[in-house]
Order: C-alpha cells, then sequence, then structure tokens
C-alpha cells in the first residue's frame, strides 16, 4: 500500500480549530453523546505524525499533560526551537516536501499532518496533501486561530464523501493532482 498524508482534524463551523486562547473545549461542547468519529480505526492505520510546534505544546501542557497520547507513534513536531528533549517527539525544521520525504522513508504507510494552521498552510503550499478528513462541529466561534490562515495557495480538491455523525458534518477531500 501507498503511503498519504492525511489532514484529519476538527474545526468549527467558521474554520476555527481552536479559540482566541488556543483551548478547543468547543470540541467536547456537541449535544449529546460523543459521536464515533472513526479515530481509533484511523490511528491504527497510520505509521508516523507530524505536528507543528505550538500543537506539540498544547498536546504536552494542556490536553495531556503527564500522559503523552501517541506512545510509540514516531511524532515528528516542525519547529524553529531546535535543543528541546522529549523522547516521543523528534523536532525538525526541515521544509515540507524534504521532511515528508524523510517520514516515508523511516516510516513508510500513512502519516497524519495533525495541525496546526500554518503547518497545515506550509503543507499545503507544496500540494503534499494527500487526503483532508474535516469534522465541523456545530458551533461557531467568531474568533481564534483559522484551520486555512491567510496566506494559503488555491488548492483543488475532489470530494469524496460527505456525511453526519450526530451533530457533527463529515467531509473527506482528495487532493487533485496538477493537469500535465
Amino acid at each position: 500500500m501507498e503511503g498519504k498524508l492525511i489532514l484529519y482534524i476538527a474545526m468549527s463551523l467558521d474554520g476555527y480549530i481552536a479559540g482566541p486562547d488556543g483551548g478547543v473545549r468547543f470540541l467536547e461542547e456537541t449535544p449529546g453523546p460523543s459521536p464515533d468519529l472513526g479515530y481509533e480505526e484511523f490511528y491504527g492505520s497510520l505509521q508516523a505524525v507530524i505536528m507543528g510546534g505550538t500543537t506539540y505544546r498544547q498536546i504536552k501542557n494542556e490536553l495531556s499533560p503527564g500522559k503523552w497520547p501517541y506512545e510509540g507513534m514516531p511524532c515528528y513536531v516542525c519547529t524553529r526551537r531546535q535543543g528541546q528533549n522529549d523522547p516521543n517527539a523528534r523536532f525538525t525544521s526541515l521544509p515540507p516536501r524534504r521532511l515528508l520525504e524523510l517520514v516515508f522513508k523511516e516510516h513508510p504507510g500513512n502519516i497524519w499532518l495533525m495541525g496546526g494552521g500554518e503547518t497545515v498552510r506550509r503543507f499545503m503550499e507544496e500540494n503534499l496533501i494527500d487526503l483532508y478528513y474535516l469534522y465541523v462541529m456545530p458551533t461557531a466561534l467568531g474568533s481564534g486561530i483559522p484551520l486555512f490562515p491567510p496566506g494559503f495557495p488555491k488548492t483543488g480538491l475532489r470530494l469524496e464523501r460527505c456525511g453526519a455523525i450526530g451533530e457533527i458534518a463529515e467531509l473527506v477531500y482528495r487532493r487533485q493532482l496538477p493537469s500535465a
């Protein structure tokens, strides 16, 4: 099986992945029981994770302090802050294409591009994201950290499927390859 770079992420109805303070409480405020978004199956299909430095710090310090949630999964953190020491993560300032080539070589298979918005934009600039799994939460935040920050390139996508999981909209898009 050929590996893919997959963006799997939830956002507010108005396109934010976090509130103005960086918080993601809105993800847990959906009415009714927590729906199954297929996370366990998705996570089981992965060979590695790529995330930005802000996302890494949020996971490490706020969302899961004291216990790394991706134990045993190779994690690459895109950051300019070098010299950090964490046995659970590898810090890199490689450009997206070079990083992706390295990760695919070391861990053939699917790779999760976790976020945040600036990291997503950098991978979009080089048209490297194969699949976009977007979960739209039934909340409009009004402001915050956008999934697609200003300056991201026009990107052609093909809708693979859309549906509702409880009150959450699931959108799955596939990258369109440039015309020859």
